[in-house]
Parts: structure tokens; sequence; C-alpha cells
């Protein structure tokens, strides 16, 4: 339903010419929108699609239908592209490895968030705030250093939407998340927030159907 843009400032498109505008994460998109169009994703790169319709059968492929894209089901056997789960996304931000000591970190990869995260400190509360500044709104991906398994911007730039309804957990849940609710978990923290947000402990969500120009997604996919 909604294609996207190349997010860069509070409206994602930021003003003619911004700098590196192609680089940056792309912004806009609802969760309703990403789960799709990893479907397709899939399918291009001859890939099985992971997300479908309550029959267990019908490929997803229309983000305009709540009903359809809310109630989706997970088939975790696919080998195609796919919202990481909560869990997923937070081992990723810590490094992957529990004996590292960047495990314990505040941020993914750092204690110090300047070192890896573009927030409101650094992209929105500048001298000058404007769409036209090449440091307002989201940042060209790669610009901030990387955690211990090589990833960029698993904190700050753009939340990030993962797989998971929100609500409480337990060492019960199952490892897709909860089976009801109707929010979706988004995790990293974004350019327009602040620190707090970007501890990649920290648990938010969002409506599956909203968007803006911090709000975005990155894929997992299967070897």
């Amino acid at each position: 339903a909604n294609t996207g843009v190349e997010g860069h400032g509070t409206t994602g498109t930021g003003a003619p010419g911004a700098a590196n505008r192609t680089l940056r994460p792309v912004t806009m998109i609802s969760w309703h929108d990403a789960i799709v169009w990893c479907n397709a994703y899939s399918e291009m790169s001859y890939k099985t699609p992971v997300y479908y319709k309550s029959d267990n059968t019908t490929i997803l492929k229309d983000s305009t239908n709540a009903t359809d894209v809310n109630n989706a089901v997970f088939d975790t056997s696919a080998n195609g592209y796919r919202l990481p789960t909560e869990a997923e996304w937070e081992y990723a931000a810590r490094g992957g490895d529990q004996s590292n000591e960047q495990w314990n970190y505040p941020y993914s990869g750092s204690g110090t968030i300047d070192n890896v995260a573009w927030y409101e400190v650094n992209s929105r509360y500048l001298p000058s705030p404007s769409e036209s500044d090449p440091d307002y709104g989201a940042h060209p991906v790669g610009t901030k250093a990387a955690n211990g398994i090589g990833l960029f911007d698993m904190s700050g730039n753009i939340w990030e939407w993962c797989w998971d309804r929100s609500g409480n957990i337990t060492t019960s849940t199952p490892a897709t998340g909860l089976t009801s609710g109707v929010a979706r978990v988004k995790r990293g923290g974004c350019w327009y927030y602040g620190a707090i947000y970007c501890e990649v402990a920290f648990h938010y969500y969002g409506a599956p159907y909203g968007t803006d120009s911090f709000l975005g997604f990155r894929v997992v996919c299967a070897p």
C-alpha cells in the first residue's frame, strides 16, 4: 500500500538534492507492507515465501487487506526473506555471543551511543534543524561503527519492524512470539528519539498499518 521513500527528514523525503539520499534506509513502510514485500522478494529470488493467509496455503500478496495481513501465519520451514522475530533481533543486536563483553553493552556494539547510533542529539537537535541539512533525519547506512558481527544501525537511525505481536512474554512464549494482540514490535530506536530508545533491551511497538519517517525494516533469511 505504501511504496516507501528514501528516508530523510521528518517527511521522509528531505529537500531536493539531500546528500546521499539513496543510501539512506527506506522509511514510510508499515508492518503490513514489510511482510508482503518480503514475500515478493522471496519469489523474485526463487525462495519459498514465509507469510501466508490464515488458511496456511495462500501466499500474502496484498498489504491493503488488513484482515488478511493482521492474521498472517509464519511458515517456519520456509527459506524466504522475512522480518526477524524480536528474540532474533535482540540476539543479533547484542552481537550473537553471550561470552563477549558486547553482549551487555547498552547499545549495539558500544557502551557509548555516539559511536554507533544516529539519534535525536546528532540527527534532530542541530544548531539549525532543517530538512535540507544532511545531518537531519535518517542517515546513510553504515556511517557509524558496526557491532561485533558486522551489523550497522541496530541502535538508532530508524526503528525496525519485527514479526512479533507486542505484549508480556514469558519463558513459555513461542520463539515466534505471542499468538494474540494487535500491535507489532519495533526495535532499535531512531534518529528522532532519545538515547534510551536506542538501547538493545528497549521494547517498543506500533500499529501494524502505521508509517513514519523514522520507521523501516531489515530482513533475515535462512542460509
